[in-house]
C-alpha cells in the first residue's frame, strides 16, 4: 500500500473525520432551522425568539467548521496540519460543555456527554493522525 502524507478514502481515519465534518454541518442546519430544539440538544434551552439570533449564529459556526473539515480532506492537506486543526477544533465543544456546565452544572448530561465525548473524540483522531 503506499504511503500519503494526507489521508484517502480507504483509511478508517478518513472515514471517522469525514463523519465529525458532516455531523457538525448537520448540527449547524438544525440551529438553523430548528433552533428552539436544537437549543435544547445543545443543553440550555432558549425560551426566548431574541434568542435565535444566538442559536443561528452558533448554527453558521457549526457549518463553516464542518465545512472546513471537508475542505481539509477533499484538498488533501498534510496528515499534521489536519490533525492539529482537529486538536485546536476540539476547543469548540470543550467550550461547549463549560457552557452547559456553567449554567445547568450536572442537569443535563446527556448534554454534557454529548459535548465531552465529541472532543475527546476529536482528541483522539488527532493524535492517532501524529502517530500515524
Amino acid at each position: 500500500m503506499p504511503y500519503h502524507t494526507y489521508l484517502t478514502g480507504g483509511s478508517i481515519l478518513f472515514w471517522l473525520t469525514a463523519l465529525i465534518g458532516a455531523g457538525i454541518i448537520i448540527i449547524g442546519v438544525r440551529f438553523i432551522l430548528a433552533p428552539r430544539s436544537a437549543a435544547v440538544g445543545f443543553g440550555v434551552p432558549a425560551l426566548q425568539n431574541e434568542a435565535f439570533t444566538y442559536l443561528w449564529t452558533k448554527g453558521t459556526r457549526d457549518i463553516v467548521s464542518g465545512l472546513l473539515v471537508i475542505g481539509m480532506l477533499s484538498l488533501r492537506v498534510d496528515i499534521e496540519v489536519l490533525a492539529v486543526f482537529l486538536l485546536i477544533s476540539s476547543l469548540i465543544p470543550v467550550g461547549d460543555f463549560l457552557n452547559v456546565y456553567a449554567h445547568l452544572k450536572t442537569r443535563n448530561v446527556p448534554a454534557l456527554l454529548i459535548h465531552g465525548g465529541t472532543a475527546v473524540f476529536m482528541w483522539v483522531l488527532g493524535v492517532l493522525m501524529l502517530r500515524r
